[in-house]
């Protein structure tokens, strides 16, 4: 696994500094392209150069609580997000992150928008954008999890590597159980990869890659988020996801056990 190429041609690094300095770069320059603005004509309007507004653009250089007031004006960024946009710029250079429950809500979900990939890491239940809502509903319910609301139909899967023991649940009807052992069978085959049962059973993550970034962990600790950026955070991380690419059984596999346990109810 590795991170993509982040340096021009001339050898200037052009990636962002931090998750925080990426989330306010992409939202400023979302609400620039919005707005008509090129980056020449948005310079001017703030008294800066080209170069320097790319570089804030880009998330290279933290804008100055001043360079925000006049960006998110002349941008007509909402009253309401504006709070949320100095409070990146005020922690621009900080890594690692615990948001709980009732806080920046939405920080999660602008990260899964900017991923290229997110690979799955579940131990004990279906990964949340495979679930079926009968499914949802009963693991929330019987299972104790935080009571969020069934994944859209249009959430990315990625990769996701699931524990054989969260093929089963105690706690979900069996024809609720099948219903989702065949929609894993038949929706997203090719992206689902078991694990064998002899294996450990690992804490569940979110490894979410990002083009010119490296990789970010998430972690939902019974509803408290935790994200990782940095190198030597997210390495532990990483090197499981490529053991896991190992031991996991082939997708042909996969469907296989899948079959089986829709069909049978237990795997031959």
């Amino acid at each position: 696994m590795t991170t993509p190429a982040t340096t021009t041609t001339d050898g200037r690094d052009v990636r962002a500094k931090t998750l925080r300095g990426l989330l306010l770069a992409r939202e400023l320059d979302t609400a620039r392209h919005k707005r008509g603005f090129t980056t020449r004509n948005l310079a001017e309007q703030m008294s800066m150069s080209p170069a320097m507004l790319n570089r804030v653009m880009t998330g290279r250089r933290v804008p100055t609580a001043l360079e925000i007031g006049g960006l998110c004006s002349l941008l007509d960024i909402h009253p309401t997000r504006r709070p949320h946009l100095y409070r990146l710029t005020a922690d621009a250079d900080l890594t690692d992150w615990l948001l709980r429950p009732g806080t920046e809500g939405d920080t999660v979900s602008s990260i899964e928008q900017i991923a290229e990939t997110i690979t799955w890491v579940d131990p004990t239940t279906i990964p949340r954008p495979l679930r079926t809502t009968a499914y949802h509903d009963a693991i929330t319910r019987n299972a104790g999890e935080e009571p969020f609301p069934a994944p859209p139909q249009n959430t990315r899967a990625g990769k996701s590597f699931i524990h054989t023991q969260a093929l089963t649940h105690p706690g979900i009807p069996g024809e609720t159980m099948r219903e989702q052992l065949r929609h894993l069978r038949d929706t997203t085959p090719g992206n689902i990869r078991l694990l064998p049962a002899a294996s450990p059973p690992h804490p569940g993550f979110r490894l979410l890659e990002i083009d010119h970034f490296p990789p970010v962990v998430h972690i939902n600790h019974h509803g408290t988020h935790i994200l990782l950026e940095h190198p030597e955070s997210t390495t532990p991380y990483t090197a499981l996801c490529r053991t896991l690419e190992t031991i996991a059984l082939t997708t042909g596999h996969t469907r296989r056990v899948l079959n089986d346990l829709a069909t049978h109810g237990r795997h031959r």
